[in-house]
């Protein structure tokens, strides 16, 4: 079955990311601007993205059991 969820590229993610959030994210040492952590950061929320995907699916899937 096909996902109907449309994949963001890294910039759309960042720019999602308000400025109240960034600056709790520094706290805990994630600097945004960074490009190893904007990276880090991106791919954290695809992983979270990908992983709630399969939950929806498998949720779908056993409900028409």
């Amino acid at each position: 079955m096909p996902s109907y969820r449309r994949a963001h590229s890294a910039a759309e993610i960042l720019r999602s990311v308000s400025p109240r959030e960034r600056v709790m994210m520094l706290r805990f040492g994630l600097d945004l601007d960074d490009p190893e952590h904007a990276e880090l950061f991106v791919s954290g929320v695809r992983a979270a993205d990908d992983a709630i995907a399969a939950q929806e699916r498998w949720e779908r899937e056993n409900a028409l059991r």
